[in-house]
């Protein structure tokens, strides 16, 4: 089929011709070679094509790939708040193998449950790809990175052991939680006492947790039917945690954790003694009449004894809380139709009681305080299933899982960081932390020209104000 004319009219270099191809008209490079004593045409290939009227030429080299708006402002409140923690896993790892930890903590904090499929997308089209370049994030690259971290199991180690070393002759609260955990090869996933009930198996997660700096110190992971009495003499001797106050809840009670802590003599602890333990009838801890000076919130009295061995007890009741224990008691058997009047008698003295052993002798306004600090742990594991989104673990080999929940770890340090940052600056009042992370995700940096440099794209009025607020 002929050319049309008005395209052959068209301005192009010259040795070429226009070729129709489909609906598009290419332009053709042409030499000749002499032949036998003849010029034969030969073409040397497409370059270029008419387009709406105009010659364009064909690139030589495909233009680079470039993304040119990436996210920025939850990345940057978050990379803020987990200052010097790249630092310390670099204490312990290659540079190379901490930015990686770290790079995925932090996607994990901005993002929330970013799944290892999506973290090579996630960083490339976030900021943190320009802060901290070069970061392999493919599924395979992470997977097999995740294996070798696991594998190095001491230096996990490590890396806890000089945590709990910066938060020596602190008060530190222990507790564990529960995660679902099905795995057929991992050795962690186990049946716990809630499993039954669940129809799952669990992880079991030993964490410490500093009242004072309100983020986790360490964490270990055990199997899901290991019980927190069991797990927690090992936690302290692998942490080396040998100094502080321990604040422990009842169901740590074991006489391995009590030698442990009478043989360190700069370690000390809080244990809530159960309610039928003979030695608060022994020494009448039920009956508290001291009141408790410079606690305003409620009315509380107590009463501390020294025991024959040198330790002390302490005994707090709270009367509002005895209040509402008693009530429901007397409902809840009321109800049962087996309200008994000695049953009755023995229970009311333990009403909104709690009592303490420890070795150290203790303001006891101080050890009240430090109890109240323990539920700070229970704000923690709801921060961490429902903010963080970590209520499952998604691996299944015990290598990664321990890789994975040191992710995690960082992960929730960084959190709580931010929730920190959130109240500090009053923003915690008004907005909750989900939609502050909303919010900064319309802050976005822009370079319009390419390799150029990178600009804040236009926000809204109200968005500014956050960021300004949060320092962003």
């Amino acid at each position: 089929m002929a050319i049309p004319a008005e395209i052959l009219a068209v301005e192009r270099p010259k040795n070429t011709k226009v070729k129709k191809s489909g609906e598009r008209y290419l332009v053709i490079k042409r030499t000749c070679k002499r032949v036998e004593g003849r010029n034969i045409p030969v073409d040397l290939g497409t370059i270029g094509e008419i387009v709406d009227g105009r010659y364009v030429a064909k690139r030589n080299e495909p233009r680079r790939k470039e993304i040119d708006v990436k996210d920025f402002g939850e990345i940057e409140l978050c990379d803020r708040c987990a200052d010097g923690l790249l630092q310390e896993l670099a204490d312990v790892w290659d540079l190379g193998d901490a930015k990686r930890l770290y790079v995925i903590a932090l996607l994990r904090a901005a993002y929330g449950n970013v799944r290892n499929r999506d973290l090579q997308l996630q960083y490339q089209t976030s900021f943190v790809s320009e802060k901290i370049p070069g970061v392999a994030l493919s599924e395979n690259a992470v997977s097999a990175f995740l294996s070798s971290i696991g594998e190095d199991y001491s230096h996990i180690c490590e890396f806890m052991r000089n945590r709990v070393a910066r938060y020596a002759d602190k008060n530190i609260i222990i507790d564990g939680m529960l995660k679902d955990y099905n795995s057929v090869t991992g050795s962690l996933s186990e049946f716990s006492r809630k499993a039954l009930k669940k129809g799952s198996k669990d992880i079991s997660l030993m964490y410490a947790y500093s009242p004072q700096a309100m983020e986790p110190i360490a964490v270990k992971a055990y199997p899901g039917n290991m019980l927190d009495s069991t797990a927690i003499s090992d936690f302290l001797s692998q942490y080396k945690v040998t100094s502080g106050l321990m604040i422990f809840d009842k169901g740590f009670h074991n006489d391995a954790l009590f030698e442990y802590i009478d043989k360190n003599k700069d370690m000390a602890a809080l244990i809530p003694l159960k309610s039928d333990s003979k030695l608060i009838g022994k020494y009448g801890m039920d009956n508290p009449v001291d009141i408790l000076e410079g606690y305003t919130d409620g009315t509380v009295m107590y009463k501390k004894v020294k025991m024959k061995n040198g330790k002390w007890l302490y005994a707090f009741r709270d009367a509002k809380a005895a209040y509402e224990q008693e009530v429901g008691y007397v409902e809840r058997a009321e109800k049962n139709k087996n309200f008994s009047a000695k049953d009755y008698e023995q229970k009311r003295k333990r009403f909104g009681l709690i009592v303490f052993q420890s070795k150290r002798n203790l303001e006891p306004l101080n050890v009240y305080l430090a109890y109240l600090g323990r539920w700070e742990i229970e704000v923690f594991f709801d921060h961490y299933k429902n903010i963080v989104d970590r209520d499952e673990v998604n691996v299944h080999t015990d290598y990664r899982t321990y890789a994975t929940e040191l992710i995690n770890f960082l992960t929730v340090i960084i959190t709580m960081r931010v929730k920190k940052k959130l109240k500090k600056t009053g923003l915690s009042k008004n907005y909750s932390q989900k939609q502050i992370f909303r919010y900064l995700s319309k802050y976005k940096k822009v370079r319009s020209n390419a390799n150029g440099k990178w600009e804040s794209a236009t926000m809204l009025k109200y968005i500014s104000e956050i960021c300004s607020v949060l320092g962003i």
